[in-house]
């Protein structure tokens, strides 16, 4: 499970909108000053992502709280998005190969199939969304002023005299 941390801004009935600052993947490494990814985040600056989501936990606005979404469903969601297009635009260059088609219908048709296959991964992305399959959920209210680090307090071996 993916976890971060959002506020509350509003509460609804039944529903709680979030907010969330969206880093880049790899901003907090210790290559972050010569990796590309760290330079776009960095050029881009800040974004923040709204979300509404089932509120589970009774949460009032301005709480902190740890927000989670499945690893599994966001692999399968990526998988979609970029293989599908892919998949569809070698399908339809190969049938147009099989045809006898020359070199300049064969790249049109690749981009045909390209823009068909993302097409096809948005209608899916947009269907999977309204069925809430793929939204990340509420897992638990974070203690104002609480620190997230865990320590551990089991010595390994070490014998104190």
């Amino acid at each position: 499970m993916l976890e971060t941390q959002a506020r509350v801004t509003a509460v609804e009935p039944g529903y709680a909108w979030i907010e969330s600052e969206r880093r880049s993947g790899c901003s907090h490494c210790s290559n972050s000053g010569s990796c590309g990814v760290s330079a776009l985040g960095k050029l881009f600056g800040v974004q923040r992502l709204h979300l509404r989501l089932p509120d589970t936990l009774g949460v009032q606005a301005g709480d902190d709280v740890i927000v989670g979404l499945s690893e599994r469903r966001l692999v399968a969601a990526a998988a979609v998005a970029y293989m599908l297009p892919l998949l569809i635009m070698i399908v339809i260059a190969l049938a147009g190969g099989q045809l006898g088609q020359d070199q300049g219908v064969l790249a049109l048709l690749s981009f045909i199939g390209l823009v068909i296959g993302l097409w096809l991964a948005r209608y899916q992305a947009r269907r999977t969304m309204a069925s809430h399959g793929y939204l990340p959920v509420m897992l638990k209210k974070q203690v104002a002023g609480a620190c997230n680090l865990k320590i551990e307090t089991e010595s390994k071996g070490v014998h104190h005299e």
